[in-house]
């Protein structure tokens, strides 16, 4: 059910075209003829054919400019559009509160009010700017927060220190506007996120009112 983009190789508009095109003429083949939805992983400081390199998310929250922010991932969304992709999964929401963890430096920080401000900035760069394309908010909720400090191992957070810390810049951007949030892929407070119906629906759903 997916085509996984991994190579890690910078490529031309003309041969993402290429590939996407290939992808689009063969689901068409499909009986029902459903088109892929592509999607790509495009932070700041990695973009798809390397003709602009901005900071990566940690760098860019020590401005604490939010108006460069957006203006950074204006910038990427033209080049994915450019590219014929309509999905970016990005901004990383994780609220960074473990030094041990290796994602450190692709968040915002390890403050809850930076994190949102800036999420919101990105967001709103990436959805309404001069070549829209659907922001993904990740990695809801706890990531970033395993218990060992490794990534995608489990992790143990009481509700409150969920709701206070880890849940405010989730909420922000989907208040915002944001198309699309990757769940977790870890455990929190021993059950899988994917299969976690209180922070699925319960929080997801209900309180934070994404649809």
């Amino acid at each position: 059910g997916s085509i996984l983009n991994c190579g890690g190789h910078a490529y031309s508009p003309a041969q993402w075209h290429e590939f996407i095109g290939g992808i689009q003429s063969a689901a068409a083949q499909k009986t029902t003829g459903i088109h892929v939805l592509y999607g790509i992983d495009v932070t700041l400081g990695n973009l798809l054919f390397w003709r602009r390199l901005g900071p990566q998310q940690i760098g860019l929250a020590a401005t604490w400019d939010t108006a460069l922010v957006r203006k950074f991932a204006e910038n990427a969304a033209v080049e994915v559009t450019a590219s014929g992709i309509p999905w970016n999964f990005s901004p990383v929401l994780d609220v960074a509160r473990d030094a041990r963890w290796p994602r450190f430096w692709e968040t915002f920080g390890e403050a809850p009010k930076l994190v949102s401000d800036m999420g919101v900035a990105m967001v709103k760069g990436y959805q309404e700017g001069p070549a829209p394309i659907a922001a993904t908010l990740k990695h809801y909720v706890g990531y970033s927060r395993p218990l060992t400090g490794k990534d995608r191992t489990p992790a143990w957070i009481p509700e409150r220190q969920l709701r206070q810390i880890f849940l405010p810049p989730f909420a922000a951007a989907i208040d915002a506007g944001a198309a699309s949030i990757m769940v977790n892929s870890g455990e929190v407070n021993g059950i899988p996120v994917h299969a976690d119906h209180h922070i699925l629906t319960d929080i997801l759903r209900e309180d934070l009112g994404f649809e």
